[in-house]
């Protein structure tokens, strides 16, 4: 799951063949495997149509570059990474299925949640011990000379921005998790883990990239709202009290831990006034700003003639356009219909997994909020999440509500000829 998340380059591999692409070559071959046990392969319809939309927005994207005569095709092979992402989302699911008797939205939150934690940790493990940064650097190459010279931390491909976005994708998860799975609400450890998992990833994520704030932000307000809707009749249930109380009690050692750890450490001192500079900011001055947003301030660029906004001109990136906002360089890249054809892909992809998964309405919601957030600062994207629910199982419905022709209706059967 991290190799798939957070990909990584090896030294002892040519740098084009990063994780993610070890992950999709077993993808490959679970997939094959799968096809033959089954003799056939099966592609969901939500897929193909999602795969249709990646399609349709490459060849905009191809059409901007051609008609501009550039040669910057990151986003005309859009749906080569729209493949990759699903295979390698395939291999990880079928690397889960070999312990678990089905990959659900549970299993892949939790494991989520551990990667999270995970990187969190080796973060701070590189950061304060000589040896074991030495030990990582030697065996894995993700531009970590540019992370010192920054004095940013990094973990195992998990750094900056991209990492930031991943964290608050997780996060999301995990509050859906906590809020709607019966198996948390009846397990006072599990409630506990999970919060404290939650605790780690936004606190040490946030220093990594403070890009993890906005998912926390939304999935605390998540949890609270949710919390609130457990009340049946309009009384406050003993559950619901429960609940309540181990939340309190664990978020109120945590923040203990944060304030103590934030007036006896150095290290961690920094850490906190870098990851919350800009609550530090509101509180001793007033106003919420970070270093990185008065950069972001003097980077909107827009385009200057009526060709540019509707088609783009073909050029993206900060060294081109001078800008590193996602609106501004889609629009310079590949015009409004270019992003409009982008901003459509991921509404559905977010959106169709209320089908498939109980509960999971707000959530959908709350990830298209953080899709169009995030590109206020950057243009990545976070598909990987919808890649791994393409390929989980969905939630069952009861009995009454199974009806074999529209479950036979929603995918598309191949035959093997």
């Amino acid at each position: 799951m991290s190799a798939f998340v957070f990909p990584i380059s090896f030294t002892f591999l040519p740098q084009a063949i990063n994780s993610k692409i070890l992950v999709g070559v077993f993808g490959i071959l679970a997939l094959v495997y799968d096809s033959i046990c089954k003799h056939q392969l099966t592609l969901s319809e939500p897929t193909l149509f999602a795969g249709l939309f990646a399609a349709l927005f490459s060849v905009w994207c191809l059409y901007s570059v051609t008609a501009s005569n550039t040669y910057d095709t990151i986003y005309a092979e859009y749906i080569v990474s729209f493949f990759t992402w699903m295979i390698s989302a395939y291999g990880v699911c079928a690397a889960l299925r070999i312990y678990h008797e089905e990959v659900n939205l549970e299993i892949i939150t939790r494991y989520l949640l551990l990667v999270g934690v995970f990187q969190c940790i080796t973060a701070v493990m590189i950061d304060n011990n000589a040896s074991f940064s030495s030990f990582v650097d030697r065996f894995m190459d993700q531009g970590q000379d540019f992370y010192k010279k920054g004095h940013r931390l990094y973990g195992i491909g998990a750094a900056l921005d991209p990492a930031g976005i991943r964290f608050s994708v997780i996060l999301v998860m995990a509050a859906h998790q906590f809020a709607s799975n019966s198996n948390v609400r009846s397990h006072s450890f599990y409630q506990a883990s999970l919060l404290g998992s939650f605790a780690i990833i936004t606190v040490i994520g946030a220093v990594i990239s403070r890009t993890t704030v906005i998912g926390a932000s939304l999935s605390l307000v998540y949890i609270i709202i949710a919390l609130f809707r457990m009340r049946k009749g309009g009384f406050v249930t003993v559950r619901m009290v429960q609940i309540f109380f181990w939340f309190i009690i664990v978020m109120t050692c945590i923040i203990g831990a944060v304030i103590y750890f934030y007036r006896t450490s150095t290290t961690f001192h920094g850490y906190l006034r870098f990851g919350f500079e800009g609550f530090f900011n509101w509180v001793e001055t007033g106003e919420f700003t970070t270093s990185s947003t008065d950069v972001l301030e003097t980077m909107w660029v827009w385009p200057e003639d009526l060709h540019t906004w509707i088609f783009g001109r073909g050029t993206f990136g900060v060294f081109e356009n001078y800008t590193d906002i996602g609106y501004c360089n889609f629009i310079l890249y590949c015009g409004l219909v270019g992003m409009v054809l982008f901003s459509l892909f991921f509404i559905y992809c977010h959106l169709v997994q209320r089908r498939k998964y109980k509960e999971f309405g707000i959530i959908s919601i709350l990830l298209i909020i953080l899709t169009f957030a995030i590109w206020v600062k950057v243009t990545t994207d976070i598909f990987f999440i919808d890649a791994l629910l393409f390929c989980a199982v969905g939630d069952r419905l009861p009995e009454t509500e199974q009806d074999p022709e529209t479950e036979i209706n929603e995918n598309v059967v191949l035959q093997q000829q």
